[in-house]
């Protein structure tokens, strides 16, 4: 129970993001407005990373080496927490005005410390199973840096959706934005030797669905080469692979 405690906190912060009220829009300025400081540049870059690979290091430490997943996750949490707190404090300057961080998200890193320093260590994941796992998160993982930072801006292939299929995209690349999908994958990793690990990747079928089967049923027109490119590749791959991952790879013996 404190396990799951640790990793819900320490995912909480992606998770909340969606929910969280999106930065308003101020205009356009015919003069020159103020930017954050190398200070401020520097103290976010750091809060915002820190949040998003704490999830991938918990994982991977739950994994590989079992052992230390309460002591260097209780480290790597308190590193995110204090970056988190800074951001409190140190406020990013916007066109708007300046913005301070989420005291909310501050405190899960603090829930999530606290929650490692009273989890037990498990025994140590099956080596394959854990680099099952391990392909998993940084497939999501990925999938996630590329969207943010390589097709940010570009339209590319989609499918011409409306109404409430429009929303719901736009709702499931909203999370994939802010590394939901990430979260899910880090909470199956560390719950590898769990039966109900493999369902998770049930919930990773659907960005990787959604958007061909929400073309095939509105009908709607796109503008790929193929059908085949609306699906969510890496998601699909990621999915399947934790689905089966606690199926029998090998004959046992008779």
């Amino acid at each position: 129970m404190i396990r799951l405690l640790a990793i819900l906190a320490a995912t909480a912060p992606s998770l909340l993001s969606i929910l969280l009220p999106a930065q308003k829009y101020c205009g356009w300025f015919a003069y020159e407005v103020a930017s954050p400081t190398p200070l401020q540049a520097a103290v976010w870059w750091a809060a915002g990373h820190a949040a998003t690979l704490l999830p991938v290091v918990l994982a991977l430490l739950a994994l590989w080496v079992p052992r230390w997943f309460p002591p260097a996750g209780a480290i790597a949490a308190a590193a995110a927490s204090v970056l988190s707190a800074l951001t409190l404090v140190v406020p990013y300057q916007t066109p708007c005005g300046p913005q301070h961080g989420e005291w909310s998200l501050t405190a899960c890193h603090v829930v999530a410390v606290v929650a490692l320093l009273l989890t037990r260590p498990e025994q140590r994941v099956p080596r394959l199973r854990a680099a099952i796992w391990s392909g998993v998160v940084l497939l999501v993982l990925g999938r996630a840096l590329v969207r943010n930072y390589f097709l940010s801006g570009e339209a590319g292939c989609y499918a011409d959706l409306n109404d409430m299929w429009a929303l719901a995209f736009y709702r499931l690349d909203t999370a994939e934005g802010v590394y939901a999908w990430v979260a899910v994958a880090a909470i199956g990793a560390v719950f590898a030797e769990r039966r109900a690990a493999p369902f998770l990747g049930l919930v990773l079928l659907v960005p990787a669905l959604f958007e061909p089967v929400a073309w095939f049923l509105s009908g709607a027109a796109h503008n790929c080469s193929s059908a085949l490119e609306l699906f969510g590749w890496p998601y699909l791959i990621a999915g399947v692979l934790a689905l089966l991952s606690h199926a029998r790879l090998t004959r046992q013996p008779q």
